[in-house]
């Protein structure tokens, strides 16, 4: 009888762990949401493929509600969330390639357009990784090797 009160003393225990962790994580949603900020000005040494995301100083603003980015420029790209798993090998080889870096942040994938009904056909895909509570973002391209010497976009900012 004492076995059985301490093995489902240890189930509980367990399944309240769980729990605990499960409830701890959050989802991509609520970290667009909550700690996203609306610009980051910040700098990147090479430029992305496609033209929006550019090399050197910039300040990227970020509408929530409608999904875009707006540069300098004025120039502007719609976004979604992407998962691990729908990702193509490419960009999903290059973002394992990334866990070590962005792991202690929060982090999610998005594909560009400057079109939003082309979204679901876009292979422009960007790790968006979220430090110090959203007040500073890193923003790395998963596309691989389209400069001759295998550089990648990659943008580091400060909230404004």
């Amino acid at each position: 009888m004492m076995n059985m009160k301490k093995w489902f003393g240890f189930l509980t225990l367990g399944l309240a762990l769980i729990m605990l962790v499960a409830c701890g994580q959050k989802s991509t949603e609520d970290i667009v949401k909550n700690d996203l900020q609306n610009s980051y000005t910040g700098s990147a040494e090479l430029r992305a493929y496609e033209s929006f995301f550019n090399s050197g100083g910039d300040t990227l603003s970020f509408d929530k509600k409608d999904s875009s980015i707006t540069n300098s420029n004025g120039e502007k790209v719609y976004f979604k969330m992407v998962s691990k798993a729908d990702l193509p090998s490419s960009a999903s080889g290059a973002l394992t390639s990334l866990e070590d870096e962005v792991k202690n942040s929060e982090n999610f994938t998005i594909a560009i357009s400057s079109k939003k009904e082309k979204l679901d056909t876009s292979d422009a895909y960007f790790q968006i990784s979220l430090s110090d509570g959203g007040k500073k973002i890193r923003i790395i391209e998963l596309r691989r090797n389209h400069f001759a010497e295998g550089g990648f976009y990659d943008f580091s900012g400060e909230a404004k």
